[in-house]
């Protein structure tokens, strides 16, 4: 079953709990990304380069030093329930597999 489209907006990203994930943790490339946030989140429209989450609207990590051996926690997040993510496929670890459909 196909979910429901999420839209990649501000509202969504500040939903988003990717920020607080083991997977990216220890990544410096999202710790640089979280530095800019702020201006990030002030461009229109967002761009998924500028925003370390929300990969179940945007697809893949654009940061390659993610670790994919922690527990990734896309369960926890509003937008699972929300969207209910679950139905979808990929079931978790957007980061690494994908945008949910």
């Amino acid at each position: 079953m196909a979910v429901k489209p999420i839209p990649f907006n501000t509202e969504t990203v500040m939903k988003c709990q990717c920020t607080k994930c083991p997977v990216q943790a220890d990544s410096a490339c999202v710790k640089g990304k979280m530095s800019g946030m702020k201006a990030a989140m002030m461009k229109n429209p967002l761009q998924k380069e500028d925003v370390p989450g929300m990969y179940c609207s945007t697809g893949r990590a654009t940061c390659g030093d993610t670790d994919f051996s922690k527990m990734c926690i896309c369960m926890t997040c509003p937008i699972w329930e929300e969207y209910k993510l679950a139905e979808g496929k990929p079931m978790g670890y957007f980061c690494r597999d994908g945008a949910s459909m």
